[in-house]
């Protein structure tokens, strides 16, 4: 595993995003039409590490606002153009210090941001997950990769990874296989995490 710093901006500038398969993965789709019991209606919610910005259109609803973040300015301004006008918006930060909500966040979805983390950075992660979620909010986590890939970033993750960096928090309440983008089956896991 690495703990290599990516520059998040040249590889949207160079258009170098092998990460981007041009829509939601297929797992989050059927999770959120199987287990809609699970995710907050109304309120807050937030993307970090954007990208494209699939998942905060497909999340935002009339009661329940997303915001969509990344580091690179390129990829924000790429997400506003390409989803235009809607119950979000993408705001170009970083996560570890951006100004949050007052009360916090209803909804946080990662899919793809903690495996781009540094590995010194994993437990900053979980510590800001716990800060900008309110009780009784949930963090739902598409887990990949699950097997090692390589030596470079995406970092491989595990169940026993999420329970280490948010047990003492968040509540696992729900966990199951995933399956999405047919490259990733096998290396998947949806997971729901609720703020104590």
């Amino acid at each position: 595993m690495s703990n290599k710093v990516i520059d998040w901006e040249k590889q949207w500038q160079e258009s170098h995003t092998p990460w981007d398969k041009g829509e939601s993965s297929p797992a989050l789709i059927k999770f959120l039409k199987d287990h809609s019991d699970l995710i907050p209606s109304k309120g807050k919610g937030l993307v970090p590490g954007t990208g494209s910005g699939y998942d905060v259109v497909l999340f935002s609803s009339p009661d329940l606002h997303m915001t969509g973040l990344d580091m690179s300015s390129t990829c924000i301004k790429q997400a506003q153009k390409k989803h235009g006008h809607g119950n979000y918006d993408f705001i170009c930060d970083d996560f570890y210090t951006f100004q949050y909500p007052k009360g916090g966040y209803d909804l946080v979805y990662d899919y793809t941001f903690l495996c781009a983390m540094p590995l010194d950075m994993r437990p900053a992660w979980g510590q800001r997950m716990a800060e900008i979620i309110k009780p009784g909010g949930v963090l739902i986590a598409l887990m990949y990769p699950l097997n090692d890939k390589s030596s470079q970033p995406p970092n491989t993750v595990s169940v026993s990874l999420f329970h280490e960096l948010l047990d003492e928090n968040f509540e696992n309440i729900f966990l199951e296989d995933a399956v999405g983008h047919s490259d990733r089956i096998g290396d998947e896991k949806m997971s729901v995490w609720k703020r104590k």
